[in-house]
């Protein structure tokens, strides 16, 4: 089997590797926003997870959301975050509009054990005056059989953080957005 993701919705695709026949394909539709989204398309790809037993594909959708899909019927994990979901706007230390935030992913996420390691991308644009704080681009580890977020490293450190004293304004973790890893 190869899992791919393809489309203008990113779709999860299993393929049969020897003939290409499309066994399975996923599709999430997020309406307004997987619309607005700053990262489109198909993405990096997917990820593939197993304890020998259980298999799983993990990725991440346009707007940004980790999804847990069985191998063999593309359905999502309802033991997964919430039915198979986990939203990555939420749990991520800081306010954002969950429908248009200026925040996604577009790599794969990490599978290191039974850790998935998500970050996050922006769309590059500048902001301008008047604009919206663009959300911290931090990077999170996720229990890969739960979705439960088992740790978060702030790449804008908060107060009392390490690299909080280094910066020039108090209250960076506030007053700045990006520092976005996505190459995680």
């Amino acid at each position: 089997k190869l899992y791919v993701t393809a489309g203008a919705r990113r779709d999860v695709l299993c393929l049969d590797a020897i003939t290409g026949e499309l066994i399975w394909i996923h599709r999430e539709d997020e309406g307004r926003r997987g619309e607005t989204a700053p990262r489109i398309l198909s993405g990096h790809g997917c990820s593939y997870w197993t304890d020998g037993k259980i298999e799983r594909i993990i990725y991440v959708t346009q707007g940004y959301r980790l999804m847990s899909l069985d191998t063999a019927t593309g359905i999502p994990d309802p033991r997964f975050g919430k039915n198979g979901v986990v939203d990555l706007r939420l749990q991520d230390d800081q306010t954002m509009d969950l429908e248009i935030a200026e925040i996604a992913l577009h790599s794969t996420p990490l599978v290191a054990g039974n850790v998935v390691v998500v970050g996050a991308a922006h769309s590059g644009n500048d902001p301008q005056a008047g604009d919206p704080v663009t959300p911290i681009g931090n990077v999170r580890g996720y229990d890969v059989r739960t979705g439960k977020r088992l740790w978060i490293f702030h790449t804008i450190p908060h107060k009392g953080e390490f690299g909080y004293d280094t910066w020039l304004e108090d209250g960076p973790s506030t007053a700045f957005g990006h520092a976005g890893a996505w190459c995680e």
